[in-house]
Parts: C-alpha cells; sequence; structure tokens
C-alpha cells in the first residue's frame, strides 16, 4: 500500500468546560484561528480536485481530508460556543426563578408572624419565578445546552476515530509505503481514503440535521402548548389544506 500523509489526533475533553478541540492536521493552528468566530455553520469553500498527476491525486486527497475535518472543527467550536451562552442564560433563569421562588414563600410567612401587609407581594414572586421558568422551557435553554455538549462530544468522537483510522493505515504500510510522489496511489488505498472522509463529512451533516430537526420540534411543541394554555388562536390553515 502506498502513502504519503499525516497523521492528526484530538484531544478528548469534557465538553462542559470552555476548551476548544486540538487537532493536528497541517496547517491545524491556522485553520483553527480562521474557523473561530464564524457567526454561523456556514460551509467551507470545495477544495479544488484533480489528479492529472500522481502528485496531484495525493495533493487532492490531502485537500479533501483538510476540507472534511476543518468542517468537523468548525462545528466542534460552533456548538462549544453555543453551549456557553446557552449554559450562562438556563444557569441565570435556574438561579433566579430558585431566588424568587424562596422569596415569594418567605414573604407571606414573614408578613404573617409580624402582622404587617404585604402578602400579596409572594404571589407576584411567585409568578416571576414560574415565568422565568417558563421563559426556559419555552426558548429550551437547558435542553438546547444538553444539546450542545452532545452534538460537540458526538463530533469529537468521530473525528478522532477517522483521524486514528488514518494514522493507522499510514503506520501499517511503513517505510514501503513512503513512495515518490511520481507513483500512483492504488485503487484500493484511495477508496479507503475517500471513505473515510466521506464518513466524517457526513457524521458532520447527520448531526448538525438531526440537532436541527429536535430543536424544530421541541420549539413546534412549545409554541403549541403556549397558545393551548394562553387560549390563543392556532395557526390559520387554508381551506382544504
Amino acid at each position: 500500500m502506498r502513502r504519503k500523509g499525516e497523521t492528526g489526533a484530538v484531544a478528548d475533553r469534557d465538553g462542559d468546560r470552555d476548551t476548544d478541540t486540538d487537532t493536528g492536521t497541517a496547517g491545524g493552528a491556522a485553520a483553527r484561528a480562521r474557523g473561530r468566530g464564524r457567526p454561523d455553520l456556514a460551509r467551507r469553500p470545495f477544495p479544488a480536485v484533480a489528479a492529472g498527476t500522481p502528485a496531484a491525486q495525493r495533493q487532492a486527497l490531502a485537500d479533501l481530508r483538510g476540507w472534511a475535518e476543518r468542517g468537523a472543527e468548525d462545528a466542534i467550536d460552533w456548538y462549544l460556543r453555543d453551549k456557553r451562552a446557552k449554559r450562562t442564560a438556563s444557569r441565570l433563569l435556574q438561579g433566579l426563578a430558585i431566588l424568587l421562588a424562596v422569596a415569594g414563600t418567605a414573604l407571606p410567612l414573614g408578613a404573617a408572624a409580624t402582622g404587617s401587609a404585604g402578602q400579596g407581594w409572594g404571589y407576584v414572586l411567585l409568578a416571576a419565578a414560574a415565568g422565568c421558568k417558563g421563559f426556559d422551557h419555552f426558548f429550551g435553554l437547558s435542553a438546547a445546552w444538553m444539546r450542545d455538549i452532545e452534538a460537540a462530544h458526538t463530533l469529537r468522537f468521530e473525528l478522532s476515530a477517522v483521524q486514528l483510522e488514518w494514522a493507522a493505515d499510514v503506520l501499517r504500510a511503513g517505510p514501503a509505503g513512503q513512495n515518490p510522489p511520481d507513483v500512483p496511489l492504488e485503487p484500493a488505498e484511495v477508496e479507503r481514503q475517500l471513505a473515510l472522509i466521506g464518513r466524517l463529512a457526513a457524521a458532520v451533516r447527520g448531526q448538525v440535521e438531526r440537532e436541527t430537526a429536535t430543536w424544530q420540534a421541541e420549539f413546534g411543541a412549545a409554541t403549541r402548548q403556549l397558545h393551548e394554555q394562553a387560549g390563543l388562536p392556532g395557526p390559520q390553515r387554508a381551506p382544504g389544506a
């Protein structure tokens, strides 16, 4: 088997920590610097592919691998950034709900014990506590926080698995696999490399699609529940729809 490539690894860390992934791909540091700050899961430009010569074939495979890995890194970084925002908002709302609930319970008791007025404020505080919980539930902040952690862990695992399989092929080839760039790659080797690249790209796409579908379902359910509880009219349907 002929092989000319580089190995990479991703350090597995707790997805609930404010850390980014470390990769060992060529130009990985520059790719991470470019990936950070991307406003959304924007698609990276697909690399130009040419196989007129064995060297061009090797370069095309390397470019495709880098494109797939940087796409996975972008998705992981995005989910980690989104997770931090959702975590902060969720903890803030949960903390406020607890404080307001305790105050709303203690205020009437204190007013009754001292014989003073102001018991009605307890209901106001309890209503505010329920509002914090309802806000968190309607916008799905806590649920989205957990989904972001799960998505980042899943993509980290898949990226690490693909990189390890690629490295294993390089090590199995040994010195005999380091052929000059003017020697064509074996078809079986090309197929294995393309399969790994396609597997990583499909994992990223599938994870994003699943998370988006889950968010849409949860948001739709919360909206219907809000309409039912508030007695609001539901979405109007055209006659015959």
